[in-house]
């Protein structure tokens, strides 16, 4: 298993602790459809926002090859339902924010977790909430360069 599938299993996990989202289908990493209305709110953490971006880091593997200092940007796409997105997003922001805040090194998985941005969607034209957000992060992990399943020093 590539270890950013481990990272984002870690963070599905930490998402379905908060209160409201233990429930199947309230946390899911990637979507194939819709989510259904009673099913709102609910959370998706994706990787697909963004690149992941990789430097050398020499020596860094258990027999001495070569690994990468890696820097995963994980999305946690907020699905709203409150009329009042505004104020819905931020009580969800706070779960959220704090949820991942104790846990800035995901238990020693990763080197450190760090909150980038968040952002309440709106239509431009109209100014009315789409009832979507997003609450952004960079993953600082490590790997070995040719086994991208390993953690490296």
């Amino acid at each position: 298993m590539h270890f950013r599938s481990r990272i984002l299993a870690d963070i599905v996990a930490r998402l379905a602790a908060i209160p409201g989202f233990s429930e199947p289908g309230k946390v899911r990493r990637g979507r194939n459809g819709p989510i259904p209305q009673e099913s709102l709110p609910a959370l998706t953490p994706t990787w697909a926002e963004g690149s992941e971006t990789t430097t050398i880091r020499p020596c860094a593997g258990p027999n001495g090859e070569d690994g990468y200092d890696r820097v995963l940007p994980v999305s946690i796409i907020v699905h709203l339902r409150d009329d009042d997105a505004d104020e819905e997003f931020d009580r969800l922001a706070l779960l959220i924010e704090t949820a991942m805040g104790e846990a800035m090194t995901l238990g020693g998985l990763v080197v450190q977790v760090l909150q980038t941005s968040s952002r309440l969607y709106i239509d431009p034209r109209t100014g009315l909430s789409l009832g979507a957000g997003a609450i952004n992060f960079d993953v600082y992990y490590k790997t070995v360069a040719h086994d991208p399943a390993t953690a490296a020093a």
